[in-house]
């Protein structure tokens, strides 16, 4: 039998879609010897994926740190994440795989649920993965609404859909709300300088030269944050090469 290969571009990022432009997510069933070395290589996406172990222990790399994640227990690991995963016994590693576009489950762009409920998540560097146990009732309820995803997608009856969003929305917001003094801290890139701007611009009297500076600062801002971002990424992809 053929061995799996993940398809990437030259920047690692996986090129197969996961489920369908109306039905933007799937759920895989993986083993770990299918794919090519019995490990999954690194690569990134724009979707969300969450990692339910079934059998084994599976170790996965998040940049430079490794996550070791037993049977029983999830992996949440956000978009735009390299990672890759492999077994440290080199035994069987049996586990589904949900893959979600994160769109799927705030709606639009902007929304109230986008904006304070998923974007302190997907736009937060210093929250690449969650770990998902069942050592307390929160984490139990957590991984079993995930299994009923899984089932309700492996048995795709009558508005199977509609059970899955539902599921995974509950999911996420337990997920987000047990991690909310992380997330309610973040600031998005450039927030400030924007209220700055917004008060400016409201503002009767401001000078041109002023305007200027702000708008150079928030340009600055993001182009250093990219490419720190790109060097990163960078550096973990040489880091698991080796």
């Amino acid at each position: 039998m053929a061995k799996r290969t993940i398809l990437v571009d030259s920047a690692r990022r996986e090129l197969e879609k996961h489920g369908t432009e109306t039905f933007p997510m799937t759920v895989n069933h993986d083993d770990l010897w299918s794919f090519e070395g019995k490990n999954v290589p690194i690569h990134w996406h724009n979707d969300l994926e969450i990692n339910l172990i079934r059998e084994g222990e599976a170790v996965f790399q998040v940049y430079q740190k490794s996550y070791r994640v037993r049977t029983g227990e999830g992996f949440l690991l956000n978009r735009n994440v390299p990672h890759s995963c492999s077994s440290p016994g080199n035994e069987h590693v049996r586990y589904s795989t949900i893959l979600v576009r994160p769109d799927f489950l705030y709606g639009d762009f902007g929304s109230d649920v986008e904006r304070k409920c998923f974007q302190p998540f997907l736009q937060n560097s210093a929250i690449p993965c969650i770990y998902l146990t069942g050592f307390d009732e929160n984490g139990k309820e957590i991984l079993q609404k995930l299994n009923q995803v899984e089932e309700a997608f492996d048995r795709k009856r009558f508005c199977y859909e509609l059970k899955i969003k539902g599921l995974l929305c509950e999911a996420f917001a337990m997920i987000l709300y047990g991690h909310r003094q992380e997330l309610t801290k973040f600031v998005p890139a450039n927030l400030q300088e924007l209220e700055r701007l917004e008060k400016m611009l409201n503002s009767s009297s401001f000078s041109v030269l002023e305007l200027l500076i702000t708008l150079s600062v928030m340009f600055l801002k993001l182009y250093f944050l990219s490419y720190s971002m790109f060097k990163l990424s960078l550096c973990s992809v040489r880091f698991l090469i080796r």
